[in-house]
């Protein structure tokens, strides 16, 4: 019985070691792999790739390239993906608020609007429609159809303002990972990815970064302004 138990215990535990040593090389490919351009593979332990492209009548061709550099996706358009996965951040976060409404913590929205007479008031949504959807203008004394939704007239709100700071917080966020950045250098999801020469050919050389610190100009690096990182 007691065999019985360290085999399985044995067992269990080689299974575990399987599933944690598969998700560190899934990290790894990932991490080098992930900026890749579509249809493009690794060759194995060899640099440079295998890509498969369509050609004009509709058949496949296959080309083997020595230098991860020409199968990596251009720059630009590795800056504009990792553009669209930051706004997704923010957006699966909060959600796509329009103008001047900000999250509350316990759910819903609170606005910034002028009602028919041009005054500012605060209106409170437990509704996402009206805090995504189109501004409203809500006239004095009118209520809105439900109970539930009905807005608030108090211009001050600490609720509302310590949401608005949680906003502007994630925003700032966003926007540091784009601001002090080394000339040549890209955000990425993790870390960047810089340009730090050209080869003999006049291809660009490329080196990643997964810290944020590497990524940012420090005082009297090449590339940076004198003030940088003071």
């Amino acid at each position: 019985m007691f065999k019985s138990t360290l085999v399985l215990l044995a067992l269990a535990l080689s299974a575990s070691a399987l599933v944690l040593q598969k998700r560190d090389t899934s990290a790894l490919i990932k991490a080098k792999f992930e900026d890749f351009k579509d249809g493009c593979f690794p060759r194995g332990s060899s640099n440079g790739c295998t890509c498969t492209a369509k050609n004009a009548d509709g058949t496949e061709s296959t080309h083997t390239f020595n230098s991860d550099i020409e199968c990596k996706k251009p720059i630009e358009v590795q800056t504009k993906e990792n553009k669209e996965k930051l706004n997704e951040e923010f957006i699966g976060k909060f959600g796509k608020l329009r103008e001047e409404c900000f999250p509350r913590p316990s759910g819903g929205c609170r606005c910034n609007e002028k009602d028919d007479q041009g005054n500012d008031v605060v209106n409170t949504y437990n509704n996402t429609h009206h805090c995504n959807g189109p501004v409203t203008r809500v006239k004095r004394g009118q209520g809105m159809s439900s109970s539930q939704d009905r807005p608030s007239q108090n211009v001050r709100d600490p609720i509302r303002e310590k949401a608005q700071a949680n906003y502007a917080a994630v925003v700032n966020e966003l926007n540091e990972k784009f601001k002090g950045l080394r000339e040549g250098c890209y955000p990425r999801p993790k870390g960047c990815l810089c340009v730090i020469g050209k080869d003999v050919n006049g291809r660009e050389i490329t080196q990643r970064y997964m810290k944020d610190s590497d990524c940012k100009c420090k005082a009297g690096s090449a590339g940076c302004p004198a003030a940088a990182g003071a």
